[in-house]
């Protein structure tokens, strides 16, 4: 991965984790239970991300097909965000403002491997088939 991928990636994964962040917390303030808040926040930043990933960190036209693959690999953060909102705000007691920025920070590393697999890998590595 060169510098210039790097630093793109860090710049749109920092906006989601803040509009994660944001989702989550004015989710908690609004009452609204955990399970829905991480929903409809995935579902915003989900598609944010994909944009802004194609575009300026992994330079790939914008497709549904990967749009869908995305999000799907994406998908893996609604149980893990869940859960480790529930444990750093319910079990140990954090208020949401400090559990959601916890919670978002555990799954940095893995929203980038399956990003990089959703967006940049070639299709026959995707579909398992060769060339």
């Amino acid at each position: 991965m060169n510098a210039r991928t790097s630093v793109a990636y860090v710049m749109v994964a920092g906006f989601c984790l803040i509009l994660t962040n944001v989702g989550l917390i004015v989710g908690d303030r609004l009452g609204m239970p955990l399970w829905l808040t991480v929903l409809l926040s995935f579902a915003v930043v989900a598609t944010a991300g994909y944009v802004l990933h194609a575009i300026f960190t992994f330079r790939q036209p914008l497709s549904v097909r990967r749009l869908l693959r995305y999000e799907a690999a994406m998908s893996a953060n609604i149980p893990l965000t869940f859960v480790t909102s529930w444990i750093w705000n319910v079990a140990i007691g954090l208020p949401m403002t400090l559990a959601a920025p916890a919670a978002t920070a555990c799954l940095l590393a893995l929203n980038f491997v399956l990003g990089r697999w959703a967006i940049a890998a070639p299709s026959s590595q995707v579909a398992g088939t060769s060339r």
